[in-house]
């Protein structure tokens, strides 16, 4: 009786260890802050900034990676951002902010402290964009700059921001979203210093 039960055993086992394991093919994608230096030295101001995290439309308020083609919006399967597109902009522009030493200090979003100026905005496009004859990557942000101890709009900007796509590679497109995210982040922080 005992030979029959390690003899069953075995063949259990041996059954479970024919069985193919699946192999899990998502990947989740973070977008780097290109870590140069900005040419030109900004003059640094004793002043705050808080960056709020913007406003979104429903479908980029999640961690799909959007495409539309020919007028249609879709996701890739196993491609996923490793963060929401709104923060993926967020943090990458802290650090941009961080990098050029224009402002003393950045405040936290949540933070109770009462940063001099706020960036509020509304991103608008965070997708590749496919057809016959195009491939690229399509940025699109609406920005206010915000002077929040004197409770006054200082000046509002539409950002676009298009990154070519040589072919259809998922590689490729992610390194142009990530080109694309440091041009747009880059603008920014020009265009608020030329406004403060």
């Amino acid at each position: 009786m005992k030979i029959f039960l390690n003899a069953i055993l075995i063949l259990v086992l041996s059954a479970c260890s024919l069985k193919q394991v699946e192999v899990d093919k998502t990947q989740k994608i973070i977008l780097k802050n290109d870590n140069k230096a900005f040419e030109t030295s900004f003059k640094q101001r004793a002043k705050s900034l808080k960056i709020l995290t913007p406003d979104v439309p429903l479908y980029l308020n999640s961690y799909q990676v959007i495409y539309i083609q020919n007028e249609l919006s879709n996701a890739y399967a196993y491609h996923f951002w490793g963060d929401l597109p709104s923060n993926l902009y967020r943090f990458m522009l802290l650090s941009k902010f961080e990098q050029s030493k224009i402002f003393t200090s950045l405040v936290g979003q949540n933070s109770p402290v009462i940063a001099d100026f706020i960036l509020e905005g509304r991103l608008d496009s965070f997708e590749q964009i496919l057809s016959e004859k195009e491939n690229y990557i399509r940025l699109s942000l609406s920005l206010n700059l915000i002077d929040f101890k004197k409770n006054r709009l200082l000046a509002h900007k539409n950002f676009i921001v298009k990154e070519n796509i040589d072919k259809i590679d998922i590689n490729l497109t992610f390194k142009a979203f990530e080109k694309a995210l440091n041009t747009l982040t880059n603008e920014i922080v020009f265009w608020v210093d030329s406004k403060i």
